[in-house]
């Protein structure tokens, strides 16, 4: 009888919280300009978890990873991930603000502390539910050299120098209107106009 009410107990306590999480939810919207909670970061994280496959847990970097890797790494980053991730990997930009979840500080031990494969397995197949895509090619072979540089390029974020920082806003994309200023600016510093020279229509 004992047990019967301990598990009634434990199944309305349940239905309760799950209630008064619902309530809360439906209080404060859906907007992506807030944080998950706590219960939302901590099934979020053990379904991630239990997401990436055994043997993609026990990999480890190709033994041939050399600075180079690093710098291959880097390169690849400020291209295509410092958009919502910045180049420091702190998230702290436009399109990461506006995620739900946020971009994690790639800095900290939440992800430097998880193994090679897991960072591996999440750039390869992204996140669900997230604004994580995949960047791997369907069905493709576990030894993708330029994943794997991404992989050693998060491992030395917390290393970064300020010359790698200002190496990377040379090589982040940008807009017509950003490549025009810059190039007015760099023909200024020249001597010349900072008026952008644009070619003449027939008509005038």
């Amino acid at each position: 009888m004992s047990r019967r009410i301990l598990l009634l107990s434990i199944t309305v306590v349940a239905i309760a919280g799950a209630g008064a999480f619902g309530w809360v939810t439906i209080r404060r919207g859906f907007s992506s300009r807030d944080n998950p909670s706590t219960i939302e970061k901590l099934v979020a994280m053990s379904a991630r978890q239990l997401a990436v496959p055994s043997q993609y847990r026990q990999l480890r970097t190709p033994p041939s990873a050399s600075s180079d890797n690093v710098r291959a790494g880097m390169e690849h980053f400020a291209d295509h991930c410092a958009t919502c991730h910045a180049n420091d990997g702190s998230g702290d930009t436009l399109f990461g603000k506006g995620l739900y979840p946020k971009p994690p500080d790639m800095r900290r031990k939440e992800t430097q502390n998880k193994s090679d494969g897991e960072l591996y397995y999440t750039i390869e197949n992204g996140i669900r539910l997230s604004g994580m895509p995949a960047f791997g090619e369907e069905h493709a072979k576990v030894g993708d050299m330029e994943t794997w540089n991404l992989v050693l390029f998060i491992r030395h974020l917390p290393n970064q120098t300020a010359e790698e920082l200002q190496h990377m806003e040379q090589l982040n994309p940008k807009t017509d209107k950003e490549r025009q200023e810059e190039d007015e600016e760099q023909n200024f510093l020249r001597g010349g106009s900072t008026q952008s020279s644009k070619p003449k229509s027939h008509d005038q």
